[in-house]
């Protein structure tokens, strides 16, 4: 029996025009699934309605990853060895980056099972490409150490690093912790780094600012519980 797809479905950044962020061979594709794994069958629930989705959830099954784990990817990946495809949504932007959803994918290669990725809004090229910085040598950290000791020695090192490769460094943080981790970067990088912050991509709201943290200290903000990327860089852009 031939096997079914995995479809990777990115998903909103913001509610206000989710169907307006995809293309139509990604909302076609998605309508056409029945059987998806995401995070919280919730969220992806109310993602698939705000972009139209024409089938009944009464007619459809949504799977939770976390609930699962991963010695029950096999069960996740059930309808895909039965020949039917599934989906793989995330709980914004892109599955399998900043995301969970990695570990499905891994699995399904394991299994010779056909992925395919679908186009949509990240968060992370979306900042990227916004910021001004080093587009062609990137790293993402992920969230960084919550201790105040830990994250500010993880700051200089990621500040170092940029300095001596020219390299963007790429990390986010829970909403509500957006405001300290902006006054640990203003107080202890240099006033030559660059700091970007891209906060509610796609919404109407959206804000994408690079300065350096001179420039930061003498305007201030107070980004609040802001969906955000944040992006340093105190390297020298090539021409």
């Amino acid at each position: 029996m031939k096997k079914g797809k995995l479809i990777m479905i990115p998903s909103a950044l913001a509610e206000s025009n989710s169907a307006a962020q995809f293309p139509q061979d990604t909302l076609d594709a998605t309508f056409a699934l029945k059987h998806f794994v995401t995070e919280r069958a919730k969220t992806a629930r109310h993602f698939l309605k705000s972009i139209g989705y024409p089938h009944h959830f009464s007619e459809v099954e949504v799977m939770e990853l976390n609930k699962h784990g991963e010695d029950d990817l096999k069960q996740l990946l059930q309808y895909c060895e039965q020949g039917l495809d599934t989906g793989l949504i995330s709980e914004a932007g892109v599955p399998g980056v900043a995301d969970p959803g990695g570990i499905i994918v891994r699995e399904a290669h394991r299994r010779g099972i056909e992925i395919v990725p679908l186009i949509g809004p990240s968060s992370l090229l979306l900042a990227l490409m916004g910021s001004g910085m080093n587009g062609q040598h990137f790293h993402f950290h992920g969230y960084l150490p919550r201790e105040d000791v830990d994250l500010i020695k993880k700051i200089k090192v990621l500040e170092l690093q940029s300095r001596q490769e020219d390299v963007t460094q790429m990390f986010i943080e829970t909403p509500y912790r957006n405001d300290k981790i902006l006054t640990v970067l203003l107080k202890h990088l240099s006033p030559q780094t660059d700091l970007c912050v891209a906060a509610n991509l796609t919404a109407p709201n959206e804000s994408i600012v690079t300065k350096s943290i001179e420039l930061w200290k003498k305007s201030g903000i107070i980004l609040g519980k802001k969906p955000a990327v944040f992006l340093l860089f105190s390297g020298k852009l090539q021409s």
